[in-house]
């Protein structure tokens, strides 16, 4: 059978699985993986090319495995009534683990990636440490750099030390007073290649202009940026304070009192 076949076929039996989740936590978990493995397929057909295909295979397989064996252990006579779905799902991703990645990454982020920032590999030794359809981690010793395609900024773009805080461009900007720190949007619309181009050609322009003591890991720089981020975190609460109001229910933020300093929400998990 074809990953279309296999989808179809895996799709018309979810609603099965689904009258069948409140059964138990078991038959509940085995319907949300098949669900997991049929939205991959989909993802997969349609050509999605953000997802890492053979590394969430791997993931999914894995899950897959430890579910038959728990029905194995747990009750022998219900393995057969949820076989044929756990077999078909696994036959599926199999052929997902085949679809190749774009070499470029998703709309050529990874060209693009690094046409901007080889200089970091040239003249600062950094490596790659991690790469993915829609981005990179770079590395040096204790720094990390995460560069990626993404819908906020601070998802595009982390500068770390011993990945112990997260920095933004902004905290760079505002570190060296430069203005521009005001107009980096939280949200990002990178819908084609030259939308990703013009973003990370701004990017690398900011990171060598401002970022070399911190590159080369000079631990007053690091301490300067964190000053830096703490005084820009203070401004951000005193404009949306005097804007919107310490108590003002049309204020844009969760807490009672004051409003949350715009990195602390934006952080990776």
């Amino acid at each position: 059978m074809t990953l279309e076949e296999n989808l179809a076929a895996l799709e018309a039996r979810l609603p099965e699985l689904r009258d069948r989740r409140n059964a138990g936590p078991l038959q509940n978990d085995i319907y949300e993986a098949v669900d997991d493995c049929c939205h991959l397929g989909r993802r997969a057909i349609e050509n999605d090319t953000r997802v890492n295909y053979p590394a969430r295979a791997q993931s999914e397989n894995a899950h897959l495995r430890t579910l038959r064996e728990f029905w194995v252990a747990r009750d022998q006579q219900e393995l057969e009534l949820y076989q044929r779905m756990l077999d078909a799902a696994h036959e599926m991703i199999q052929q997902i683990a085949e679809v190749p990645l774009a070499i470029n990454g998703h709309l050529g982020v990874l060209k693009t990636i690094r046409k901007h920032f080889g200089w970091l590999l040239e003249q600062f030794g950094f490596t790659i440490a991690d790469e993915q359809p829609t981005g990179v981690c770079l590395a040096s010793g204790r720094v990390s750099l995460e560069l990626a395609w993404a819908t906020q900024s601070s998802l595009s773009f982390a500068l770390t030390r011993d990945k112990a805080n997260h920095f933004w461009l902004e905290d760079l900007l505002f570190l060296h007073g430069d203005s521009r720190y005001r107009t980096v949007p939280i949200s990002l619309d990178l819908k084609t290649e030259k939308d990703i181009e013009s973003w990370f050609s701004f990017v690398s322009e900011v990171l060598r202009k401002y970022g070399q003591d911190l590159l080369t890991d000079q631990a007053e720089a690091w301490s300067r940026l964190a000053e830096a981020q703490s005084k820009r975190d203070a401004e951000y609460v005193a404009m949306m304070n005097a804007k919107y109001g310490q108590h003002s229910a049309a204020r844009p933020c969760n807490t009672p009192t004051a409003i949350a300093p715009r990195h602390a929400a934006r952080r990776r998990a």
